[in-house]
């Protein structure tokens, strides 16, 4: 459990600090620039609320939530 907070919270430094790179350009691969939220999304990245996953830079918006990603999200 200590393992699993500790890399969720190190994988949203990295992210978060590289969040304005996303912001720049597409903020996600899977959420096309015609896709219905992606001015949603795109705005939430740009305001620092949501970063995505570092790994293969999706959103994975069609994705339950998991408990630490919402208080992450509340957090900030």
């Amino acid at each position: 459990m200590k393992k699993t907070l500790v890399s969720a919270l190190t994988t949203a430094l990295v992210v978060g600090a590289a969040s304005t790179t996303f912001a720049a350009a597409n903020p996600f691969a899977d959420v096309p620039a015609d896709h219905w939220a992606y001015d949603a999304v795109a705005q939430l990245v740009q305001d620092g609320v949501v970063n995505g996953y570092s790994a293969d830079g999706t959103f994975k918006g069609d994705q339950s939530m998991s408990r630490y990603e919402m208080a992450q999200i509340v957090a900030k």
